[in-house]
């Protein structure tokens, strides 16, 4: 998804942080230990903390096509903050069948102009 790859839960899972600033909107898709393949998992929400500005919001669970009996892999939320365009550094958490995960991610500058 041309998204930030990071480390959620100690190789678990790999989780890919993007945005769409004119939406306002970021997404979490939960990618399996090869952090190419979509690993559904049972959760009713994620929390996004963003570092600066300093910005906490519930990602909730939007299904891909095929996913089902509450199993996700994808995680949207919305915030103002998110249409500032820059890059963003924050952390990711979750629980998943009573198991805590989280993960920290950094944007590297990817060519958008600020």
């Amino acid at each position: 998804h041309g998204g930030t790859l990071f480390d959620w839960g100690g190789g678990a899972f790999h989780a890919e942080f993007t945005v769409d600033h004119e939406k306002q909107e970021a997404t979490v898709y939960i990618l399996a230990g090869d952090a190419k393949t979509p690993a559904p998992i049972k959760s009713d929400k994620l929390q996004l903390t963003i570092e600066d500005p300093v910005t906490e919001l519930e990602l909730l669970p939007v299904p891909l096509d095929g996913e089902k009996d509450g199993m996700c892999s994808r995680f949207v939320g919305k915030h103002e903050t998110i249409a500032i365009v820059k890059e963003f550094a924050g952390t990711v958490s979750g629980v998943v069948v009573d198991t805590p995960y989280t993960g920290d991610f950094k944007e590297l500058p990817h060519g958008h102009e600020h």
